[in-house]
């Protein structure tokens, strides 16, 4: 006689049940990450901070997806590989100086690649960008930029291990043509935004590269543990 099996309900610790609705607030929020654990922050970081009408598109939603189909055009990805973070997405600045902090027009679009072959191209011209400073097949324009070169290009080289590189880091420069059509979309994008009535009025917007979501999604617990002061924790 076969033995009965027994289904396990899915379980939820109790503090996720106060997580309701797609924009929930800056204090609910910190209190619910800050006292669940590791497997069910991964889930509230993936549901609530990469999925989903982001809260500055959630009147026009379908304005989202021209503004994810404009910019996968723009640099040759799939418009799912494009998604929106930040106070952006969930209507309050995640950082750790700002949190809670409402979505305005002085906020940025914080946009996320998940591309690994887009990743690998950055990194590669990143790369050529090192070698042409060091031959000086490209220079700064004055000492204020060969500081901040200098610093990008440390930067960088800890963040490309973990799997992301930030476009804004990099050079506008026709030697490295895959950055500057980053460049250049988020440029018109902009320009675009401005001048549609339904769109958000913003200060700036920018680019981030992922290799993979399993990288996005752990770079964004880190960042929401070092702002609420957890770092280390689970």
């Amino acid at each position: 006689m076969k033995s009965k099996v027994v289904i396990e309900p899915f379980a939820l610790s109790s503090e996720t049940t106060k997580l309701l609705g797609s924009y929930p607030s800056s204090a609910i929020l910190r209190d619910v990450y800050a006292r669940t654990l590791h497997e069910e922050r991964l889930g509230i970081i993936r549901l609530w901070m990469t999925e989903g009408i982001p809260f500055a598109f959630k009147q026009y939603p379908l304005l989202y997806e021209e503004v994810r189909n404009f910019i996968a055009r723009g640099i040759t990805v799939e418009a799912k590989e494009v998604t929106l973070v930040g106070s952006g997405r969930i209507g309050f600045s995640l950082s750790k100086d700002e949190w809670g902090d409402p979505f305005n027009g002085d906020s940025d679009l914080d946009f996320v690649v998940v591309s690994d072959s887009l990743f690998r191209v950055l990194v590669a011209e990143f790369q050529t960008w090192v070698r042409d400073l060091a031959s000086r097949k490209v220079l700064p324009r004055n000492e204020p930029e060969t500081a901040t070169w200098l610093e990008n290009i440390e930067i960088l080289n800890q963040k490309i291990p973990r799997g992301f590189i930030q476009v804004r880091l990099l050079p506008f420069h026709d030697n490295y043509p895959h950055v500057r059509r980053c460049y250049d979309t988020i440029w018109l994008l902009r320009k675009k935004l401005k001048s549609t009535a339904t769109a958000p009025r913003i200060s700036d917007a920018s680019i981030r590269v992922y290799s993979s979501w399993r990288s996005c999604v752990n770079q964004l617990r880190i960042n929401f543990n070092i702002a609420l002061n957890l770092w280390g924790h689970h």
